[in-house]
């Protein structure tokens, strides 16, 4: 990024944002030669680049360590994650999750609260807003020091974050999520996305998808859909509804519960288990060849509508998510096997290790991605700290 004529202080600008990038994606302590060398400019005005980053609280010097007290070690500089905070809030059917963490994802503090998915809007966010409050106080943050926040919710979410459509939570279809969110973090710039694409988000930072760009997450729990990801970004559409696939009513995603319903457990049975398809993969478990049956014909329903996301955008994983992602093999085995009949290369299928956690870690990455974009192309101002 940087330039050898022009405006002086533009020149500053792309530079001091070509530092401040090199920093925040090393993976460690950079000396000021190393960063000089990235951005392209020479000693002088790599160091005095990094003396405006640490003025501003973005950039803080690495305590030499016992390995680097021989002679006069070069002084290194990393990134102050701590320089500001985000916060992460999954509004779901049957729960609301927070996560306040640094700008590196690092999360400080994590609350959650029950939610009754018959409840309308108002108690809803209302809910929300108390459980968000409350993490905020846990890690001793204050709203007004966030420098974003991220909600994940269902249903088609549109540019200007407003819900467009949902069929699973009363009174939403045509909330103003942004807006509402701006009433009790006011000031606080907030992004809003469709929760299973947060929840691929959080599978490609830091789950089962790391190292692929492209990703479809199934989520799998008490409803059926899909999320997706290209070249590591959320692919939203021009209306919010990619990966919307469990609207083709032929593919039955809106039904295929229903056929653990009327199980009736075996001799192994666990009857211990409440939920219809949690007793059926807990049964399979155990040898029933019956809730065998049932799991290879909703594996095969699963696999008819990934195939049509496959064929169509040739992905490198499939990740398995939501509740039924504890079944691991039980359910993945079969979803690959009956995948891979459809698909010209089939891509890797894997179970998610975030449990119900990734829609609000998917958030988090979203709000720091967003923070991101400010630092590296606006004026650069000091953190929150010295603010």
């Amino acid at each position: 990024m940087a330039r050898t004529s022009g405006d002086p202080s533009i020149l500053r600008q792309l530079n001091s944002a070509a530092a401040l990038r090199a920093l925040m994606e090393a993976p460690g302590a950079l000396t000021v030669a190393q960063l000089g060398s990235v951005i392209g400019v020479t000693r002088p005005p790599a160091e005095r680049i990094v003396n405006e980053l640490i003025a501003g609280s973005w950039a803080e010097e690495e305590p030499p360590t016992a390995a680097r007290q021989v002679g006069r070690p070069a002084r290194r500089y990393r990134f102050r994650a701590d320089a500001g905070h985000v916060i992460g809030i999954d509004i779901g059917a049957h729960k609301t999750l927070a996560a306040a963490a640094d700008l590196r994802g690092d999360v400080r503090a994590e609350r959650r609260a029950p939610l009754d998915p018959e409840m309308g809007a108002a108690a809803r966010l209302a809910a929300a807003r108390d459980n968000a409050l409350a993490c905020l106080q846990s890690a001793g943050l204050a709203p007004d020091g966030l420098l974003a926040a991220g909600i994940g919710t269902s249903g088609v979410i549109d540019e200007r974050g407003q819900v467009a459509l949902c069929s699973i939570l009363p009174e939403w279809t045509g909330l103003d999520l942004t807006a509402t969110a701006g009433e009790f973090l006011p000031g606080v710039p907030v992004l809003v996305e469709n929760d299973v694409r947060l929840g691929a988000l959080a599978e490609h930072w830091r789950g089962a998808a790391q190292g692929a760009e492209d990703v479809i997450l199934l989520h799998a729990g008490r409803r059926l859909s899909a999320g997706l990801l290209l070249g590591g970004r959320p692919r939203r559409g021009s209306h919010g509804a990619a990966g919307e696939i469990g609207h083709l009513s032929y593919l039955n995603w809106m039904h295929s519960f229903e056929r653990f319903a009327d199980y009736r457990e075996g001799e192994h049975g666990p009857a211990a288990v409440a939920e219809p398809a949690a007793r059926v993969f807990a049964a399979l478990h155990d040898g029933d060849r019956q809730a065998g049956y049932l799991v290879d014909a909703f594996a095969r329903e699963l696999a008819d509508g990934l195939a049509a996301m496959v064929l169509a955008v040739d992905p490198e994983i499939v990740v398995i998510g939501g509740g039924l992602s504890r079944a691991g093999e039980l359910l993945a085995g079969p979803v690959r096997r009956h995948l891979a009949a459809h698909c010209l290369f089939p891509p890797e299928v894997a179970v998610s290790g975030l449990g119900d956690e990734a829609v609000a870690l998917g958030a988090v990455r979203l709000a720091a991605d967003g923070v991101k974009e400010r630092l590296l192309t606006g004026p650069l101002r000091p953190a929150p700290a010295l603010g």
